[in-house]
């Protein structure tokens, strides 16, 4: 992920977050917010029935499993932001742009079902949709953004792919396809990219204090550098794995 300009206060210098160290802390902080979601909440909580979940949570323990899946929840918000940053970082930086977005969707595809099941209890739930649809819209829309100079034609792509994530109800919706792009757009000016970042956060994660907002911590001490080893695939494989082992914790637990 080398390239010529380093980011953060450590710029011109190897100090920092390498590319693989800020993919693990995505991934990490995702594996958190959907244990709070679909172990604690969905699963000790009995989220999916309001009475059983109303009645364990008034019980001693239910009231700090509650906390516990909170935390969780607020901790993860900083997941989508640090992986939709990489995102854009792969894509300025991928050879061959078409393989990348093919690989995205086919991925996105594969983590539906996975998705689905740990969220919903189905296997088909066809009124919300996982992140890397998301990650997705924002490739097609950073595709046509380079292909072309023409300022209508980026500004009706970008419109595109927001009313294409509002239409589908993709996780992190229009706001998450905006931070792609925005994070594209001004990949050459750091500061532009941080305030318009961490706006785009706050937006999003207003309902969780805009915590989404601290994911650029780790990101401004990014030192522009894949790191020693090749994880390109670790998220890809990791998102729809997770998501089936913890619908199956989530399950045990529901049974137990």
């Amino acid at each position: 992920m080398g390239r010529k300009r380093s980011r953060g206060p450590y710029a011109g210098r190897r100090q920092g977050l390498t590319g693989n160290q800020l993919k693990i802390l995505g991934i990490v902080a995702i594996l958190i917010d959907n244990i709070g979601a679909v172990v604690i909440q969905g699963g000790i909580l009995h989220g999916t029935d309001s009475a059983l979940y109303h009645a364990v949570v008034l019980t001693p323990s239910g009231h700090y499993w509650l906390i516990a899946g909170q935390v969780c929840r607020y901790v993860g918000r900083l997941g989508f932001p640090i992986l939709a940053y990489l995102t854009a970082e792969e894509f300025v930086r991928t050879r061959d742009r078409r393989q990348y977005a093919l690989r995205m969707l086919l991925f996105a595809l594969l983590s539906e079902v996975p998705f689905d099941l740990a969220v919903y209890h189905t296997p088909f739930y066809p009124h919300y949709q996982n992140m890397m649809f998301t990650l997705f819209a924002g490739v097609l829309v950073m595709a046509v953004m380079e292909s072309t100079q023409n300022p209508c034609l980026k500004a009706g792509a970008l419109a595109a792919g927001c009313a294409l994530s509002w239409v589908l109800q993709f996780d992190y919706n229009v706001v998450g396809v905006l931070f792609i792009a925005a994070m594209y757009w001004f990949r050459h000016n750091d500061i532009a990219q941080l305030a318009v970042g961490v706006v785009l956060c706050a937006l999003e994660s207003v309902s969780y204090y805009c915590v989404s907002a601290l994911a650029f911590v780790p990101v401004v001490l990014y030192n522009g550098r894949r790191g020693a080893f090749q994880l390109k695939y670790l998220f890809y494989v990791f998102y729809p794995v997770h998501l089936l082992a913890l619908y199956g914790i989530g399950q045990y637990v529901l049974k137990a």
